[in-house]
């Protein structure tokens, strides 16, 4: 509209003008026409700043907010496969590949803007229109052959700047380790090459941007001086007036502006575009494990527990052959075997992290793939080896185990679990902060806070994989008789290398190969002179050594 505008204006002065009060009020009813023109701009402009300031960051909001819930419904399939690094990394690519979509708003308004002027072009001279289709088509045709190059490109630049970052989060989240190895040149070494890969990629990606923008840029630089040359021959030929003159000019400045600012978007656009779609294909992969149309909650009366004809392959590695056997409502089991028996991988299917190739498992007679995964793991309260602790305070991470838990039923678990004591001796007691992952905090202080976790929770069923393995041998055993308070009344599956942690279970099933091998009390299988029997031979000091040794 500006160059319209500008016609307007200039043709005012054009011809024979009388300087008297009718040519005032001429030019009075059009400067403020176009004061009028600005002003609807203006109010329409401010009217999408303010919806851009307002809707944008909801929109980043929710897609965040919708792509962490999915992620975090997946199965551990999933997660072993990918670093959290990379994945919140790729969250963010797609919800800033989002925002594309203004970009096509406002290159729809100058293609508009484009196909209005060239048609008023053609009203005032047919040559001129050519100079500008001829340009536009031609920018156009290269702009369009270049947009998989660049896409390509981009992608590979994004891909290597997320698992770049993946790597150095992951280098980062374990500076203890790096620091008890005296690692830093080590991780300095194992981020070279991705760092390597990132520049090359970035590098390249520029390169095709740089290649993208010049040769057009000559293009218009020529198509500019035919304009020019134009103009002045068919003004010396009396076909075009000034106020034309400046029209077109301001036309072809405009269309040039406008598909400047379309040609510098387009690498942006490529690569936000490349990045988003890269990263949510990364992301959003079938739930491996999803809840039956029909699925109900676990209503668990007892805890009795039944594995029935269990296979289960990893990798093309089976690990559990047609496993069989049950837990009595109440009973206290320990899984004992050598390492890659399948005793996590047994405890992992019953909390339905992974779904068996074959076979069912039931609670009280109701199979848990017929069951929601949330009720299913409501049920059952689970210690592993090294408790996950969240970076926040002693209070919120025992308050996971209960939605709601008010503070009187928080330091009554602590205290059941023996918790309380080394709590109250912090500073700010149950409100401090115990670090990343609970770094702050001791081997035995982490299982005393899972344990009360545990304790909050109050769940039927109870689930112990290693939980005392990385303890030493004084704070295994008063960490034990915590155990033994929480398991008792309820259905308890513990998993121990520790042999002597399982000596008072009701029943001990030893696996070998995936499969169940013996079972019984502890002194009915020492007896039997059996796998366990050697396997309690092998201990030095309660610890399952590796049996090759």
């Amino acid at each position: 509209v500006w160059p319209l505008m500008q016609k307007w204006f200039i043709a005012l002065f054009e011809g024979d003008i009388v300087l008297n009060h009718e040519f005032f009020m001429h030019g009075l009813h059009t400067v403020l026409l176009i004061v009028g023109i600005w002003f609807v701009f203006d109010c329409f402009w401010a009217i999408q700043m303010w919806a851009r300031g307002h809707i944008n960051p909801k929109i980043n909001n929710q897609i965040s907010e919708v792509l962490t819930n999915y992620v975090q419904s997946q199965s551990m399939a999933f997660w072993t496969s990918r670093m959290s690094g990379k994945v919140f990394a790729q969250i963010g690519y797609v919800a800033t590949g989002f925002q594309v979509i203004e970009h096509f708003y406002r290159i729809f308004g100058i293609l508009l803007f484009i196909c209005i002027n060239v048609v008023l072009l053609i009203n005032i001279n047919f040559y001129l229109s050519i100079i500008f289709a001829f340009a536009f088509v031609v920018r156009g045709i290269y702009s369009w052959g270049m947009v998989k190059p660049l896409n390509k490109a981009a992608k590979q630049a994004s891909d290597s700047n997320s698992s770049l970052s993946g790597h150095i989060i992951d280098s980062i989240s374990n500076y203890y380790v790096v620091k008890l190895f005296a690692g830093r040149k080590r991780e300095e070494l194992y981020l070279k090459k991705p760092r390597q890969k990132r520049i090359q990629d970035s590098v390249f990606s520029a390169y095709m941007q740089r290649l993208f923008f010049i040769i057009p840029g000559f293009l218009w630089d020529i198509c500019i001086g035919a304009l020019l040359f134009a103009c002045v021959v068919l003004f010396m030929r009396g076909e075009i007036k000034v106020s034309e003159i400046v029209f077109t000019i301001g036309v072809f400045l405009q269309i040039m502006g406008a598909i400047n600012y379309i040609v510098f978007s387009i690498p942006d656009i490529v690569d936000k575009i490349g990045s988003a779609t890269h990263a949510y294909k990364e992301l959003v992969v079938p739930l491996d494990i999803v809840d039956k149309e029909n699925a109900k909650s676990l209503k668990l009366k007892h805890g009795k527990i039944e594995f029935k004809n269990v296979s289960f392959k990893y990798k093309n590695k089976l690990v559990l052959r047609n496993l069989s056997f049950n837990v009595k409502a109440g009973e206290k089991v320990g899984i004992v075997g050598a390492s890659g028996a399948g005793k996590t991988t047994l405890v992992n299917l019953l909390m339905r992290f992974y779904e068996p190739n074959k076979g069912e498992i039931y609670i009280d007679g109701q199979n848990i793939n017929d069951v929601l995964q949330e009720s299913l793991r409501e049920n059952i309260a689970f210690i592993p080896q090294e408790p996950t602790m969240f970076n926040r305070s002693i209070k919120e991470n025992i308050a996971y185990g209960k939605q709601g838990a008010t503070d009187k039923e928080i330091h009554l678990a602590a205290k059941e679990a023996a918790a309380d004591k080394f709590i109250l001796s912090t500073e700010k007691k149950y409100d401090s902060m115990v670090g990343d992952r609970g770094i702050i905090l001791s081997g035995g202080q982490k299982q005393r806070i899972a344990i009360a976790r545990a304790f909050l929770k109050n769940a039927p069923i109870l689930v112990l994989d290693e939980a005392t393995s990385a303890l030493d041998s004084e704070t295994e055993l008063s960490i034990q008789k915590s155990f033994d308070k929480l398991s008792k009344g309820r259905t308890t599956i513990a998993i121990a290398h520790r042999l002597s942690t399982l000596r008072n279970m009701d029943r001990i099933i030893v696996l070998d190969s995936g499969r169940v091998v013996e079972q019984g009390t502890h002194n009915s299988l020492i007896r039997k002179k059996g796998i366990y029997a050697r396997l309690w031979k092998m201990q030095s000091g309660g610890f399952l050594q590796d049996e090759s040794k």
